[in-house]
């Protein structure tokens, strides 16, 4: 009997074996990098030090990564319960997790520091000053939750006009920060980063707003839920644009200035779609 060839065919088949394991791992790991891993999408950011965006999965509980050329992994899997909006500040990612804040580093993609929000219902959307005071809507709870996280002390601040407040951002110019809510003809409000005093920037006649984001030229983007659409609000803010129509269950908005782009996550479609701004 030929010992030395039995031994090189039992070799070459192992070999060939392993190869084939390889090949299966890699078209796996390609077919689940580019289906979409989303339930339940809400907000969206931008990572500039990973070249990444990162999506917050409210119904997953999770976040996942999408890079720039459209290819999904997975970014953290534990310890948050009902993310919502997201951020990046001073290169962490701050998420706005149902009665918490947790922060997360960026690099190590992990959990450092909580800071929990005693009352706190559904928070939702989540913004930041240039000073790093950080603004968050609690919709359930109908307030904003103002919070510096350098002095270590919280405030509430409540409203007639603060109904189910939904999305919120930072207009810097002016040092306010808008805020929508998820009622009928939701008007867009103003908060004085100065007091925080609250009151009616402009009113609208759409339903159930959600997300809102202002690009570079000062123009403001609104999605709203009732009417299935997203509509802007020029510079001279004098009438309304129903811009993007038929876009359902629009959640947050995220505006991506190097493709001059409105990135928009679909909460019931699971899907995040590109809306090119002119």
């Amino acid at each position: 009997m030929d010992f030395k060839g039995e031994k090189m065919k039992a070799k070459t088949l192992y070999l060939i074996l392993i190869l084939l394991v390889l090949v299966i791992a890699i078209i796996t790991l390609i077919l689940l990098s580019r289906k979409a891993p989303l339930n339940g999408p809400e907000s969206i950011t931008f990572d500039e030090v990973g070249k990444r965006f990162l999506i917050s999965n409210t119904l997953g509980k999770n976040i996942v990564a999408l890079n720039l050329n459209e290819q999904y992994t997975p970014f953290l899997d534990k310890g948050l319960e009902q993310p919502r909006g997201i951020i990046i500040y001073s290169e962490k990612l701050y998420v706005a997790d149902k009665t918490a804040i947790k922060i997360i580093d960026l690099e190590k993609a992990a959990i450092i520091d909580t800071i929990k929000i005693p009352g706190a219902a559904m928070l939702n959307d989540i913004a930041f000053t240039k000073t790093g005071i950080i603004y968050v809507t609690d919709t359930a709870g109908n307030c904003v939750y103002v919070i510096d996280p350098v002095a270590d002390n919280m405030q509430k601040l409540t409203s007639p006009l603060l109904k189910k407040p939904n999305g919120i951002v930072y207009d810097m110019p002016r040092d306010q920060m808008f805020v929508v809510c998820f009622t009928e003809k939701s008007p867009i409000l103003s908060v004085s980063t100065l007091d925080n005093s609250i009151s009616i920037f402009k009113d609208t006649i759409y339903n159930d707003l959600d997300g809102i984001a202002i690009d570079d030229l000062g123009r403001i983007f609104i999605s709203s839920w009732g009417q299935d659409m997203i509509f802007e609000i020029p510079q001279e803010q004098n009438r309304y644009l129903p811009t993007f129509k038929g876009v359902k269950d629009a959640a947050d908005i995220f505006y991506y200035l190097p493709e001059n782009q409105l990135l928009v996550p679909l909460f019931s479609d699971n899907r995040i779609i590109r809306l090119q701004l002119e």
